[in-house]
């Protein structure tokens, strides 16, 4: 869901919270900014898996607050607080329908790198995803959860530092309520929460429109899962290229949450015509080796930004299993279809 492939996700909070940030407060001392978006959209789908059928959402709507007080010595302490909003509840996949705080973190940074505390990406999440263009459906191969430490982190320590090309990432989860011994979402049957996690990431980005990025996380959990296991690791290596209008990347995940294996893989490719109207198309593949199962998704489509604040867009995806079935852990494996349109303004 990123506006280009190599969006600027990998920089700070400060930096990519929000390229059109309103301003409403700075001094020499201060800057204070408001930022998020308003989403609309209407959605079909076929079994109800990748999203609700026939349905006009406002699902995703953000709303933050950016605050830096500035230092001498090239030095800052950092407040960013970012809320989801969900106006018109997507009402049939039961998924984020309830507003909650999607990020809440405090830094302190300079030349020496930057320290952040609180709730935040995680290190998965903000180098792994960079060839996930669509806006809604693709990024099926960046396999990630928040109760795996991959997706953002409720606890969450971390470091990052930019040295010339290169941003490097490290990560320290305290641990939170996880998930239960099935690996759903439900700790009323048995804890499996992350006692803690570590994470690492590091992204390099040529001058002549190469980047490459790897990321690995690690997790121990309170207790066993059903496959008898009680550590998590994950890992992934990102490769993307920009020459003129045409956009291309690639990536490779490797996950085991705690005896529950699974391999993904996902290619991109985009065009921006002359008239502003972007063209991409989007390959997903997963590979759930322990359930014996695998995954081909397909996404298309084209949007057409409006204003440098206002995009407008259409998807169609196509998602298909070797073998339809809904897994002992509540996970759907129903072949579905779904499209949308829809609108965004950012401020």
């Amino acid at each position: 869901m990123k506006k280009t492939v190599v969006a600027a996700v990998i920089g700070s909070v400060i930096a990519s919270a929000s390229a059109m940030a309103a301003e409403v407060y700075k001094s020499d001392d201060m800057s204070v900014s408001v930022y998020g978006n308003l989403r609309a959209r209407y959605e079909t789908t076929d079994n109800g898996v990748m999203g609700a059928d026939s349905t006009f959402t406002g699902e995703g709507t953000e709303l933050g607050l950016n605050m830096t007080y500035f230092m001498p010595n090239n030095m800052y302490v950092n407040g960013d607080v970012l809320k989801e909003f969900n106006i018109i509840p997507e009402d049939g996949d039961g998924f984020d329908d309830s507003d909650f705080l999607k990020f809440g973190s405090v830094a302190i940074g300079g030349d020496f790198g930057e320290f952040r505390i609180g709730r935040m990406s995680a290190v998965q999440d903000t180098l792994a995803g960079q060839y996930d263009i669509t806006w809604e459906y693709g990024g099926t191969a960046n396999i990630k959860e928040d109760w795996a430490a991959t997706d953002r982190l409720t606890n969450g320590l971390q470091y990052k530092i930019d040295v010339q090309n290169f941003t490097i990432m490290a990560q320290y989860h305290t641990g939170d309520e996880g998930i239960d011994a099935s690996g759903a979402a439900n700790p009323d049957r048995g804890e499996l929460g992350i006692d803690q996690a570590y994470a690492l990431g590091v992204a390099w980005n040529a001058d002549f429109g190469l980047g490459l990025s790897g990321t690995y996380t690690q997790s121990e959990r309170t207790e066993r899962s059903i496959y008898g296991d009680d550590t998590d690791t994950s890992w992934t290596l990102n490769a993307t290229y920009e020459y003129k209008a045409l956009s291309l990347a690639a990536m490779y995940a490797d996950y085991d949450f705690a005896g529950d294996e699974k391999t993904g893989i996902g290619a991109t490719a985009r065009y921006d015509l002359p008239m502003g109207v972007g063209l991409y198309g989007v390959y997903d593949y997963v590979d759930y080796d322990t359930k014996d199962n695998k995954l081909n998704q397909y996404t298309i489509g084209a949007d057409y930004w409006l204003t440098n604040q206002v995009v407008s867009y259409v998807e169609y995806a196509d998602m298909s299993f070797d073998d339809e079935k809904t897994a002992l852990d509540g996970e759907k494996m129903l072949d579905d279809n779904a499209f949308t349109i829809g609108m965004r303004l950012y401020f």
